[in-house]
């Protein structure tokens, strides 16, 4: 087959993958909020750290807030830019393999398997994803200068290189400091093999250069108290017990890909030296393993959701498949469409949920029943708000969502609106601006500390907000702060309560509303019967 072919093919396999999602009604996913929210403000003109404080890099909400300018502040751009970042991320993916030298079938077939396992779970923007795609740009770049010999053009591709590294340390850092440290190894890896320095330095000087530069415009501000390096207030997520249980505990499957990658090289190479020497067979199994152990300490640093770290297969998946002996088949064909139909059954997980759905297969073997559970609510859209078009919400949201909608002076210029809930999207709706000198979200211990609860609380004492909703979540320990909600409930008037979009449906949004503002309202009712 010609390569051309191998394009036409990796074309059909990712486009239905890739373009799904904007012909799908998607429930409201859990913490969705956060990338509404970066998006939006970044789209309205303020500034990180200066109008809003958050913990990492802005580069996550890029690409969203690019989106929200060019198509309108609503989910369905969301779900726009993740079709842009889903369509990188596979050309990054095949643009590395091929840089590498792999096979072509081993490179279609691993597209396949990454559209599999991980494209299909990322229908949304969401930062443990982003901050991969942008490492995978980074090996592209990285990996492209290791195919060019003249000295410019090598410079060039580093140089980009380093761009994407600083670009993924700000979008996550532990990701971010990963890829800068794997970038580093396979530099100085075919420095010593080259006897050439010169790369190293290139790729090392621009990424400090570029991480400077990036952050300069911001040390005015507060960065380096909201920009999470391990400093007070802030703790470090890189816990080593927690680790080692994570990886000897569990982890299965990553340890598997891992094995079976040092076993098929023992068996590839007489000696070290030699596997050492194949520079491309060389950083293909490092970059696999990186990954595959990368997604291992992302695991136990970002926790949820759980479908971001699944890009391991595909590294695991590609480098085991890079020693079948292509060569000794009469044809390619056969073997292919062999290992094909393995690929389908063992990544079936995320196809056959959609397709059991479709076809309406499900088990006739009733659940156990649950003395007095509560019916699952009614998920659907709503029309009254165009930033839902394509999203579902349970209906309790929605009505609750009516009842903020009839409040009087919901439309009030200037209207101070403190949002602890994961209805961000409010703002766009009814019209007022996301207040500034707060932080970007309201997570205890990640995205506010005790400073940030006294100053609300001080402000919640002097009626400085008009409105209030505040989001309790019983299955976690302690996302918004509770101090708040005490502070909330001597001090303001409970308007009302309803269930928050979350799918475990264990939690509610309660809406609290200014006495100093419910005053005025009802004195006007009272002389104006009509109002």
């Amino acid at each position: 087959m010609q390569d051309k072919h191998f394009k036409y093919i990796d074309l059909v396999i990712c486009v239905p993958f890739i373009i799904a999602p904007l012909f799908l009604s998607l429930p409201y996913r859990v913490n969705i909020f956060l990338s509404w929210e970066g998006a939006y403000r970044l789209s309205i003109g303020q500034v990180p750290y200066e109008d809003f404080g958050l913990p990492m890099g802005i580069c996550y909400w890029l690409i969203p807030a690019l989106f929200f300018k060019i198509f309108g502040p609503t989910f369905l751009s969301l779900v726009k830019a993740q079709v842009f970042i889903n369509l990188i991320s596979i050309l990054s993916l095949r643009g590395i393999l091929y840089n590498l030298k792999v096979k072509p079938y081993t490179i279609t077939l691993s597209i396949l398997v990454f559209c599999l396992t991980y494209v299909l779970y990322n229908f949304w923007p969401w930062y443990n994803h982003s901050v991969v795609v942008y490492e995978l740009v980074a090996l592209f770049f990285l990996t492209k200068s290791f195919t060019v010999e003249k000295t410019s053009s090598k410079t060039i591709w580093l140089a980009l290189a380093a761009l994407f590294s600083a670009v993924t340390f700000f979008t996550k850092q532990d990701v971010g400091a990963i890829g800068i440290l794997l970038s580093l190894f396979l530099l100085v890896y075919r420095a010593l093999l080259d006897k050439e320095r010169l790369p190293v330095i290139t790729y090392l000087g621009a990424v400090v250069v570029i991480g400077i530069v990036s952050a300069l415009p911001f040390l005015q501000y507060d960065f380096l108290y909201w920009f999470n390096y391990g400093q007070p207030p802030h703790s470090s997520r890189l816990d080593i017990v927690l680790l080692l249980n994570t990886f000897l505990e569990g982890s299965i499957v990553e340890k598997t890909y891992i094995a079976l990658i040092f076993i098929l090289l023992l068996c590839s190479f007489k000696t070290i030296k030699e596997f050492i020497e194949d520079r491309n067979q060389f950083t293909l199994a490092a970059i696999s393993v990186c990954m595959i152990a990368q997604a291992i300490v992302t695991k136990m640093t970002s926790p949820l959701p759980t479908d971001h770290m699944t890009y391991y297969h595909v590294f695991g998946f590609a480098c085991i498949l890079n020693f079948f002996p292509w060569q000794r088949w009469d044809t390619f064909v056969k073997p292919a469409i062999a290992i094909l139909l393995l690929v389908l059954l063992i990544y079936s997980a995320g196809y056959w949920k959609y397709v059991s759905d479709i076809l309406h297969i499900h088990s006739k073997k009733q659940p156990m029943a649950i003395t007095n559970a509560p019916k699952p609510a009614l998920w659907k859209g709503s029309s009254a708000y165009p930033t839902l078009k394509h999203v579902t919400l349970p209906e309790s949201t929605i009505a609750g969502i009516d009842s903020i909608a009839k409040l009087p002076f919901i439309h009030n210029k200037g209207l101070k609106v403190l949002n602890m809930s994961e209805i961000t999207f409010l703002a766009k709706e009814f019209g007022y601006t996301p207040l500034t000198q707060h932080p970007l979200w309201f997570h205890v211990n990640i995205g506010m500390f005790q400073k940030q609860i006294d100053e609300i609380n001080e402000r919640v004492k002097n009626h400085y907000y008009d409105l209030v909703l505040f989001e309790d979540i019983p299955s976690l320990t302690e996302f918004y702060p509770y101090q708040v909600r005490e502070a909330l409930r001597k001090y303001y008037i409970p308007n009302n309560k309803f269930l928050a979009p979350r799918k475990l449906e264990d939690s509610s949004i309660e809406v609290f509303i200014n006495p100093d503002l419910a005053k005025q309202y009802l004195s006007q009712s009272e002389s104006d019967p009509t109002k």
